[in-house]
């Protein structure tokens, strides 16, 4: 078998839409920023997925952080990241600054567009997605001079400018703090007055080494915290009352004391720690006070108990939370009791914004013993993408970290279908020709958050529903068969091949997961199959072949199971030490394979083909590397599916598809909405041509059409 030379790729991406596959919100959002005076401007930042700006007109969120808004050395395939801290200039809406990539960048239309700063060459570590990284914010902008700009490191100190970024200088007065917390909020006093043209007073908090105080804006600091919260207190976040009234939280992780502090303008301390059983020694996360009423004070605790103050913190109340989603259906009806705190914050109207776990939240009413927070999580996409599958005749189906699955009837319309409505990971899908509404799926609680942490299992009516395999339920299974990829045979939903992480061999089951066996691999004793969480897919059933699967040992080469998986037989070893491998039947075709190996990890091979159950395999031409691929209908009738891979080819990053077996290609886009995030699920329709699916490491789902 041969591949003819391939023609130069037709250039496709005008013709192409790209949309988000719509599930509203999903991931960590770390950081709130709410601008003091321009009604509506807000930003808010995720962990590991970018950050946004708010639309008041639309009443959604956009992302700015975009392979069009940065400039393009930050920009390339599988670098996206979170985003350290992102603020605007109190003096000047139009200016924003973001931490991000090791460098802080400089907007002057509210983060359309970003400049880079000299800050990189400082070396300064960031960490988006580290323990510190919903303490306040690290960017701080002097509110009457726009230039200055202060940087709270997690272990490297206090770095400040005073030209916009042009020049960096590190505080040394302050110390690095304990990492990764280190410096973690800087507050300006705006009542205070100024000093050679700054901010006169100012405020840094560091983790156990206590609060520092500067009274000339920042030439000289005082470390104030020794008659307060003790400079050993982990402070996580602070905040200042239009009255001049300062505040602190603290944790007590590692037997540290939980602790709320307030500090008058005259420089005196006074603990104002809830009191009673639902008070004392708690992680207190966060602190707002309302810039409508200085009196009115809220602190908020990891997991979502709120306590509320109307007179300075002399006296609380204490709430708990009632999460009400119309919109976005799922965010409302999810049995998670624990809220994970990113920040709280005041608008200038005294209406309370949450950034938390799975997205943004507001309340107008502080009184319910129950706090009603109302979704304002639109444009959001930042659940973490492990798969993706589109049967046949069906919608296609997700998967993803902690929100399980959702399946996709309406892509464009926020009713996405959850498959498990507590914290729950997918981690692997698959479906059979048998029937396309049966799926597999492996799901996998990586917290082990009981009662059923192990929940893989079957949906029988395309993912709308899933029933954990018998076998995990009654605890009749080895322990070892979690997490991993699955696959379910072409002609009986009942045959199902499962191969566990941690290297594990196969099991089988032909009774629809009442039973499971190990299978035998001829002596080879472990598989190469070793990471988690798994972005690699080694395996496969047939598409058309009754009871055949297909693995790729990374060490070995291909293995090949007739029986339903009881045994594989190793079949060719042309294409050999891939260690990303992701390996699919083609739908309609016998023993008709396509290989990539893979999204992570260098070197990146291209694409191969094998006609043969994987005996013999030859690359495709024209594809350097392949990230991830998928097959979908053909452009003709009773033609072969068309084929999309994620990935390079003359040396350009993109989305590329064949719809004559791999001969020629065609691109069809290059960073999908303006995303450069890992492609860890990818698959295409069926039913429809041209159109094609993908699962972002860390920014959603999204689907790819022609333009009508």
């Amino acid at each position: 078998m041969c591949f003819s030379p391939a023609l130069r790729a037709a250039d496709l991406t005008d013709k192409y839409d790209w949309k988000p596959m719509k599930i509203g919100g999903g991931g960590w959002m770390t950081g709130l920023d709410i601008h003091p005076t321009e009604k509506g401007l807000m930003y808010s930042r995720t962990d590991v997925s970018g950050a946004y700006r708010w639309e008041a007109a639309s009443s959604s969120w956009k992302q700015i952080v975009t392979a069009a808004s940065l400039p393009a050395e930050f920009v390339g395939y599988g670098r996206y990241l979170g985003v350290d801290s992102l603020v605007g200039a109190p003096k000047d809406p139009n200016v924003a600054f973001l931490a991000y990539s090791g460098q802080i960048f400089r907007s002057t239309d509210r983060g359309d567009h970003w400049t880079a700063t000299s800050f990189a060459t400082n070396k300064v570590k960031m960490e988006p997605n580290g323990e510190g990284r919903q303490e306040g914010e690290r960017l701080g902008v002097d509110p009457q001079n726009s230039d200055v700009v202060y940087f709270c490191s997690v272990s490297d100190g206090l770095w400040r400018t005073e030209d916009a970024g042009k020049s960096w200088q590190r505080i040394d007065v302050i110390p690095a703090g304990t990492a990764p917390h280190g410096v973690n909020t800087v507050t300006f006093d705006s009542g205070s007055g100024l000093a050679s043209g700054k901010t006169k007073v100012l405020y840094v908090t560091v983790d156990q080494r206590g609060v520092f105080r500067s009274e000339d804006g920042g030439a000289k600091w005082t470390n104030i915290a020794e008659s307060g919260p003790k400079p050993a207190a982990k402070i996580r976040d602070a905040a200042l009352g239009a009255d001049r009234t300062y505040y602190v939280v603290a944790d007590n992780e590692q037997n540290a004391v939980g602790s709320v502090w307030k500090l008058s303008p005259e420089g005196q301390w006074i603990r104002i720690t809830p009191t009673g059983a639902e008070g004392g020694s708690k992680a207190y996360w966060d602190v707002a006070v309302d810039p409508t009423d200085p009196r009115h004070v809220v602190v908020i605790a990891s997991g979502g108990k709120c306590f509320v103050s109307k007179d300075q913190g002399q006296s609380w109340t204490n709430h708990d939370f009632k999460l009400n989603s119309s919109n976005i259906r799922w965010l409302g009806t999810q049995t998670n009791y624990w809220l994970s705190v990113g920040e709280i914050e005041f608008d200038s109207t005294g209406k309370l914004w949450f950034a938390e776990g799975f997205g943004i939240w507001h309340a107008d009413d502080l009184t319910p013993g129950e706090i009603p927070w109302q979704v304002a999580s639109e444009g959001i996409e930042e659940v973490c993408g492990n798969d993706v599958i589109a049967p046949p005749g069906q919608p296609p189906v997700g998967a993803m970290w902690d929100a399980s699955t959702f399946r996709f009837a309406s892509p464009d319309q926020y009713n996405a279908q959850r498959g498990y409505p507590n914290f729950m990971s997918c981690w692997a899908l698959d479906w059979t020709p048998a029937d396309p509404k049966f799926l597999v799926a492996v799901f996998r609680n990586h917290l082990g958050f009981e009662p059923q942490p192990n929940s893989s299992g079957f949906s029988t009516d395309g993912g709308v529903t899933w029933n954990v395999f018998p076998a995990l339920k009654n605890k009749t299974v080895s322990p070892e068969l979690e997490y991993g990829i699955i696959a379910v045979s072409a002609n009986s939903p009942d045959k199902i091949v499962w191969v566990p992480a941690q290297k594990k061999l196969p099991y089988f089951t032909t009774d629809r997961g009442a039973t499971w066996k190990q299978a035998s691999l001829g002596g080879v004793t472990a598989t190469g199959f070793d990471s988690f969480p798994a972005a690699q897919k080694p395996l496969c059933a047939d598409r058309v072949q009754a009871d055949t699967f297909y693995y790729y040992h990374s060490d070995q080469g291909v293995f090949r199971s007739e029986d339903g998986g009881a045994t594989f037989a190793k079949v060719g070893d042309a294409v050999k030490n891939r260690y990303n491998a992701i390996l699919k039947a083609t739908p309609g075709h016998a023993k008709d394979l396509w290989f990539a190996e893979g999204s992570q990890g260098a070197p990146v091979g291209g694409i191969w083909r094998s006609k043969d159950g994987g005996a013999t395999w030859i690359s495709a031409p024209f594809i350097a590397q392949a990230f991830n691929f998928g097959l979908g209908k053909a452009k003709t009738d009773g033609g072969y599916p068309t084929i999309y891979v994620a990935g390079v080819a003359e040396g350009k990053t993109g989305i590329y598809r064949s719809t004559d077996e791999g001969a020629t290609w065609d691109r069809i886009g290059t960073y999908p909405l303006s995303i450069f995030d890992w492609i860890d699920g990818m698959d295409a329709d069926k039913d429809v041509f041209g159109k094609v699916y993908l699962g972002f490491t860390s920014a959603g789902f999204a689907y790819g059409a022609e333009k009508r």
